[in-house]
């Protein structure tokens, strides 16, 4: 019974290994709209308090846009929970404690001032989301 237990934790430990964390690139959409202007280390991302529609988050394949393709591709969209940071005291509270793959914009930005930011945070660490802060303007 120990042996298989060892064996058993070996496996597991061994599949996880294999995975590399934060290897697939991924963004935050409005609608089918990147909400990040574009995507490099410097760039910001923000929604109007205004904004309509549904936030979700995907993979992405980034295109050449110099051989006349796509700027990007939505390859797959992944599950995200959401939390709020307030501008004036940089405290972050959970939107909601569950899970989305789309959640409506508007629910989340009534309860957002301009300033305030929207979080969106990863549930698997295969994805990196490196525009994860969201401004409301």
């Amino acid at each position: 019974m120990k042996k298989m237990i060892v064996v058993f934790v070996l496996a597991l430990f061994v599949d996880s290994y294999g995975q590399e964390s934060f290897s697939n690139c991924s963004a935050v959409f409005l609608n089918s709209q990147m909400i990040v202007e574009e995507y490099s280390a410097s760039a910001k991302a923000k929604i109007s308090k205004d904004a309509a529609g549904w936030i979700s988050a995907g993979t992405v394949n980034m295109g050449d846009v110099g051989k006349g393709e796509k700027t990007f591709d939505i390859s797959e969209k992944f599950e995200f929970g959401v939390a709020i940071k307030d501008a004036n005291t940089g405290t972050i509270m959970l939107f909601s404690p569950k899970q989305y793959k789309k959640v409506e914009a508007e629910k989340v930005l009534a309860k957002c001032r301009k300033g305030d930011s929207i979080i969106i945070m990863t549930t698997n660490n295969a994805f990196a989301l490196p525009h994860n802060e969201i401004l409301v303007y």
